[in-house]
């Protein structure tokens, strides 16, 4: 909700003036506030009664980008990292010399902002496990605007290779699909930066970009 203006006889208990209505954040932070137009003149009423609603609306707005790393929800699996962030593990069918094959591809991705506006995905086969996790995390952090604080937050939260070789790889069994644990590891293989902290080689890379 927003402001809502009652007029001579539309309010049941005979207010007259702007009422300022709005949840910020969670559900139980219902706020709202009054402003008759028996105190104030109608324009200080409207002035008063937008300027608050704005400034909640920002702090909503800010809560609502805080939320971005929230703890996992309940019922959500151990690839889901956090809303519009997941490990995933890409079908690939193609064709090959009169024959068809699938191949499976270990990834990170990331949901554009939009409805059906679709992923950006991260494979562990082109970057690397490490890069491919760094590379998703510095992009959700772009598109929602979050805080150097709340990248180190996600880096720290690389899921263990074991989400594909375990959850990952039941889920496709179960939806009919043949594939190994070695299969799906082979694609996991090691990396060059495999060693390296991905929270203090990612948090030194963007502080480094953003000096530039």
């Amino acid at each position: 909700m927003a402001v809502i203006y009652y007029g001579e006889g539309t309010h049941d208990a005979g207010f007259v003036g702007f009422r300022v209505a709005r949840t910020v954040g969670v559900a139980d932070d219902y706020r709202q506030e009054y402003f008759s137009l028996r105190e104030y003149s109608y324009a200080t009423a409207h002035r008063l009664a937008y300027s608050l609603d704005r400034k909640w609306e920002a702090e909503a707005e800010e809560v609502k980008r805080q939320n971005k790393t929230c703890k996992r929800r309940r019922n959500s699996g151990p690839n889901i990292i956090a809303d519009g962030l997941r490990a995933y593990i890409g079908i690939e069918n193609r064709s090959r010399m009169g024959g068809k094959r699938t191949y499976f591809t270990p990834c990170f991705l990331v949901t554009k902002p939009g409805y059906g506006n679709g992923d950006i995905a991260f494979r562990v086969s082109t970057h690397g496990y490490n890069e491919a996790y760094e590379k998703a995390v510095e992009t959700y952090c772009e598109i929602h605007n979050l805080t150097d604080e709340q990248y180190v937050e996600l880096l720290d939260r690389m899921p263990s290779k074991e989400v594909f070789t375990g959850y990952l790889l039941d889920a496709l069994l179960m939806r009919g699909h043949r594939a190994t644990k070695a299969e799906i590891l082979s694609k996991l293989g090691s990396v060059e930066n495999e060693g390296v902290s991905p929270m203090a080689k990612g948090k030194t890379a963007r502080l480094q970009k953003q000096k530039y």
